[in-house]
């Protein structure tokens, strides 16, 4: 790879130089996640696709609709984009000073990927650190590296999956194929910003597009046209009999087994899920390349100058991204197999498409009231979860898996409404938490153990963040 500071060393930002707005942003998307994922901490994650659950009424049906429509795909797509921002600016420090910054971020993917492994396999199998990980590299290859390499890894995994008879990996020999292409359009003539947000748009709206296309062509074709052949059939019943093994299984060993049972059933569900993470990757590195642009263009940086691209982000994107989730609701919110499968195609490729514009507009409307004192009153408490993020995302499953599973206190099944009163109540202790500790030391635990592993020397802990 080419990096162009590749030759001394930086540390970890400074108080002074943090973005505020970053760290609300974290905490909100924080808040988000833990809503989505609280659910399948008491039900199979086997079902993570099937949208809201049959035989609801009240306010659980409330509380899952809300959330299906208005949380779910949302808050990832913040976080990736936050993610982007973070690797931005850190890459505008180290080329400020002139110094190294691809060592520096390849260990901190490295650490990165070790806590994903460590969360999926020990707490929840949900984890999309390790995912996150994989894209920070594949960032690097887009940015730093030639675009021949990223073909060239492809082929070796390619090929030596084939000889060695690994597990299908032909997304992953894609994707690597994609950086490199991405990496040959960014820099054929110089990078440029403009070039960055056309990249990152493309890689996630295409996916979106194309799928909400397909879906609606197939919409028109009469069902009795897509007839399927008898043994297309019964393959399709027999994966259907497979998926109701595993979940059922799943459901067994998370509500009644012991916490060996449950690592062991998490290690083979963990790797499995990652090896059929290529087309949630795509997305991801697009993201990546939003995050980037915000901060490269100067619009995270300095808000104040960005103010008309915030308001047609809170008052154009949010509506139409909200507009688009709606119809996607109103087409289907759970999935029936065999029964509902063109709607529901239909209605997953809307709410793709609309997260991205809805995820923008929460940002767009975090970002203006910020500008104002009442606002920062009331987004600011988020702040200090926001600085911790990576703390209080793997504290968030450490509580849910001693919560609501068999060897812990056995709340399997919780009723979703009060999976909401639940993740409240803990993400109000994350913040009391994080406030407390922030007062006394510099960085989250393992925001600081992350911060060792990236810069190679123990940062100092003690002393308040401010």
């Amino acid at each position: 790879m080419d990096g162009q500071a590749t030759t001394a060393s930086f540390g970890p930002v400074t108080v002074r130089e943090r973005i505020q707005a970053m760290d609300v942003l974290r905490g909100f998307a924080l808040l988000g996640i833990a809503l989505m994922n609280v659910e399948f901490f008491s039900r199979p994650l086997s079902d993570v696709g099937a949208g809201v659950p049959g035989g609801l009424s009240g306010a659980d049906l409330w509380a899952s609709w809300i959330i299906h429509t208005f949380v779910r795909g949302k808050f990832w797509t913040i976080f990736s984009i936050l993610f982007g921002m973070g690797f931005a600016v850190m890459l505008l420090r180290a080329r400020q000073s002139d110094r190294a910054f691809v060592p520096a971020y390849l260990r901190r993917a490295l650490a990165l990927a070790c806590f994903g492994l460590i969360h999926g396999i020990l707490l929840w199998a949900g984890d999309i650190l390790l995912s996150y990980a994989t894209c920070a590299v594949l960032l690097m290859l887009v940015l730093f590296g030639r675009p021949w390499q990223g073909v060239a890894v492809a082929v070796a995994i390619g090929a030596a999956a084939l000889l060695l008879k690994l597990p299908p990996l032909g997304g992953f020999v894609a994707l690597l194929a994609l950086a490199g292409l991405v990496g040959f359009y960014l820099r054929r003539r110089g990078q440029t910003d403009a070039r960055t947000l056309r990249a990152g748009l493309a890689l996630y709206l295409l996916p979106a597009l194309l799928l909400v296309i397909a879906s609606a062509v197939a919409m028109t074709i009469p069902q009795s046209g897509q007839a399927p052949t008898s043994e297309r059939a019964q393959a399709m019943e027999l994966r259907l009999a497979e998926h109701q093994r595993n979940t059922d299984r799943e459901a067994q060993v998370m509500s009644a087994g012991t916490y060996a049972e449950a690592v062991a059933f998490r290690a083979g569900q963990f790797m499995h899920e990652q090896v059929e993470q290529a087309g949630f990757m795509v997305l991801v590195l697009g993201l990546f390349l939003l995050g980037m642009w915000l901060v490269q263009s100067g619009a995270m940086v300095h808000p104040e100058r960005h103010l008309a691209l915030f308001r047609r982000l809170a008052w154009i994107a949010l509506p139409i991204g909200a507009a688009l989730v709606v119809s996607s609701s109103l087409v289907a919110t759970r999935y029936a197999p065999l029964q509902n499968d063109r709607q529901w195609q239909l209605a997953m490729g809307l709410q793709l498409l609309g997260n991205l514009p809805m995820a923008l507009g929460y940002i767009g409307v975090i970002v203006l009231a910020l500008r104002h004192p009442g606002g920062r009153r009331g987004l600011g408490w988020l702040a200090p979860a926001g600085r911790m993020a990576l703390t209080n995302y793997i504290g968030q499953s450490v509580l849910g898996t001693l919560f609501f599973y068999g060897y812990g206190l056995g709340h399997w099944g919780m009723p979703r409404a009060q999976q909401v009163l639940y993740v409240l109540a803990v993400f109000a202790l994350q913040v009391a938490l994080s406030r407390w500790w922030l007062a006394r030391f510099r960085f989250g635990p393992l925001e600081w153990l992350w911060r060792w592993a990236t810069y190679g020397r123990r940062p100092a802990m003690r002393g308040a963040a401010g």
